[in-house]
């Protein structure tokens, strides 16, 4: 994608591959979760996103609450722009949990991580 807002260039530098979803909350129109990115070798971060104007698609509390439990991972991640001139964020967690976040704006923290954060599925 060309021409992307800073937030969103952010969000789609994070190396998501294999994160582990952390925590997850709604709050009024913004999404958030937490997700431990990294291994071993490179170290690990945790990656907290908070999505504004956001809609959560395929998914419910239960089945988040659900990832959060099985330590369920990022098997595939990518941005797309959106019809209304917003944006997607596609996720795909293993144990097949589909989540699509639709948003106008994200905020992207990063902080460095110790490796015993990393759970055993």
């Amino acid at each position: 994608m060309t021409e992307l807002p800073e937030d969103v260039r952010d969000l789609v530098a994070l190396d998501l591959s294999a994160a582990q979803v952390q925590d997850w909350s709604i709050t009024g129109d913004s999404f958030s979760w937490t997700l431990l990115a990294g291994d071993a070798d490179r170290g690990h971060e945790l990656a907290s996103l908070t999505y504004i104007g956001a809609v959560v698609l395929h998914t419910n509390r239960r089945d988040l609450d659900r990832a959060v439990a099985a330590a369920a991972e990022v098997d595939h991640a990518e941005v797309v722009r959106g019809d209304d001139g917003g944006f997607e964020h596609h996720v795909i967690l293993v144990p097949s949990y589909p989540v699509v976040v639709r948003f106008w704006s994200v905020e992207v923290r990063r902080m460095p991580a110790p490796d015993h954060l990393r759970r055993v599925r």
